[in-house]
């Protein structure tokens, strides 16, 4: 099956203003019976535009260790974005494609096949850091252009 979405349409998707659904509120799940992993997920939807199948998610496996966090939307229920930590710097053996050291967006195409290099093209966020979970979640979603609401924005939590 084809993915609806070409790629100037994925990256005009990121880039339009959205906000949570009415009423919702974005809560972050505390870790459950021996898990250490804290996460989150919601649905933002267009401020302007059509319902769209979109998710907002994350997780942090390690709450003290900043390194350990990681942010994804997805669309129509592909990654298209992605924010991780890489703490080794890695080659992608077939493709020669160097990951580098520290925070990185994920740029995913599922328009091209697994194999392409395209597909998911790591760029390095140089003037990106956070202190814990709540400032990674506000910084990625700003990122995407998603309004978390009053609660988040005002830094209350």
């Amino acid at each position: 099956m084809k993915y609806p979405y070409p790629a100037p349409r994925i990256e005009e998707l990121v880039r339009h203003e959205k906000h949570l659904p009415e009423g919702d509120l974005l809560v972050v799940m505390p870790a459950s019976k021996g898990k250490g992993i804290h996460s989150f997920e919601t649905r933002p939807q267009l401020v302007e535009g059509p319902f769209l199948d979109m998710r907002y998610l994350g997780k942090a496996p390690v709450p003290a260790d900043t390194k350990t966090y990681d942010a994804t939307f997805l669309l129509a229920n592909q990654r298209v974005r992605g924010v991780g930590y890489a703490e080794v710097g890695r080659h992608r053996f077939r493709f020669k494609e160097r990951i580098q050291v520290g925070w990185h967006l994920n740029l995913c195409d599922p328009n091209v096949p697994t194999t392409d290099p395209r597909r998911k093209v790591h760029q390095p966020l140089n003037d990106f850091s956070v202190s814990d979970f709540h400032e990674f979640i506000r910084k990625t979603a700003a990122l995407w252009r998603i309004r978390l609401g009053e609660e988040w924005e005002g830094g209350l939590l």
